[in-house]
C-alpha cells in the first residue's frame, strides 16, 4: 500500500471523531455555539476545496481522478454537513440514533471494502460487517428497544450504503453517496412509519 492509499485509510479510522459533535452542548461559552464552530469548520474545508481546484493543487492521499472535480475529503464533509443538518432537521432529537451507526459505516467498511477488493475477499464479508457495526452501534446507543426495528435498520442501511460502495461514480464519491442515501432511506421510513424505538 502506499502513502497515498494508507494516508486515505488513515482518515477514514480516524473521521468518527467529527461524531464528538452530539456530545458538545449547543453553547459553548462566550456566544459560540456548536453550530458556529460546525459551520466554521465547514467552511473553511469549502475554501480549501475551491482555492484547490482554481490552483490546481492535488493535496496528499488524493486520487489522481480527483484533480478537477470536487474530492473525496470534501465529498466526505458535504455528507457530514448533510448528515447534521439536513438530515439532523428531519430527524430532530432522533438524527444521532441513525447518523452515527451510518457515519461509521462509511468511515470504517469502505476502507474495508477497498481492501476486500485487493485481496479478493468475498463482498459477503464486507456487508456482514457493515450490517454488524451497524446493529452493534445501535444496540449500544438504544439498548434492546424494538428490536425489529433496529434489525430492519441494519436491513436498509446495508442494502443501500452497499449499492452506492461499489461502483465508480465519476464525480460523486462513496464517502458521500454512503451518508446520503442510507440517511436517506431511513429518514424516509422513520417519517412514515414512526418507530417506537427512537426517543
Amino acid at each position: 500500500m502506499d502513502g497515498n492509499a494508507a494516508f486515505r485509510r488513515a482518515m477514514h479510522i480516524v473521521s468518527p471523531i467529527f461524531l464528538s459533535y452530539y456530545l458538545l452542548p449547543e453553547q459553548l461559552g462566550g456566544g459560540i455555539t456548536r453550530t458556529s464552530v460546525t459551520l466554521l469548520f465547514l467552511g473553511t474545508a469549502a475554501c480549501i476545496e475551491i482555492a484547490r481546484i482554481a490552483l490546481g493543487i492535488r493535496l496528499f492521499g488524493m486520487r489522481p481522478y480527483e484533480g478537477q472535480r470536487i474530492s473525496a475529503y470534501a465529498q466526505g464533509a458535504l455528507g457530514l454537513a448533510l448528515a447534521i443538518f439536513l438530515f439532523g432537521d428531519l430527524l430532530g432529537t432522533r438524527a444521532p440514533y441513525l447518523v452515527v451507526p451510518v457515519f461509521l459505516g462509511m468511515a470504517w467498511i469502505d476502507p474495508l471494502a477497498a481492501l476486500a477488493r485487493r485481496r479478493s475477499w468475498p463482498r459477503s464479508g464486507v456487508v456482514a460487517a457493515y450490517f454488524v457495526l451497524f446493529l452493534a452501534t445501535e444496540y449500544a446507543m438504544l439498548g434492546m428497544r424494538a428490536w425489529s426495528w433496529q434489525f430492519l435498520f441494519a436491513v436498509l442501511a446495508t442494502g443501500s450504503a452497499m449499492i452506492v460502495e461499489g461502483p465508480k461514480h465519476r464525480q460523486l464519491d462513496d464517502d458521500l453517496l454512503m451518508l446520503v442515501v442510507p440517511l436517506a432511506v431511513l429518514t424516509a421510513v422513520v417519517l412514515i412509519f414512526q418507530p417506537p424505538m427512537l426517543p
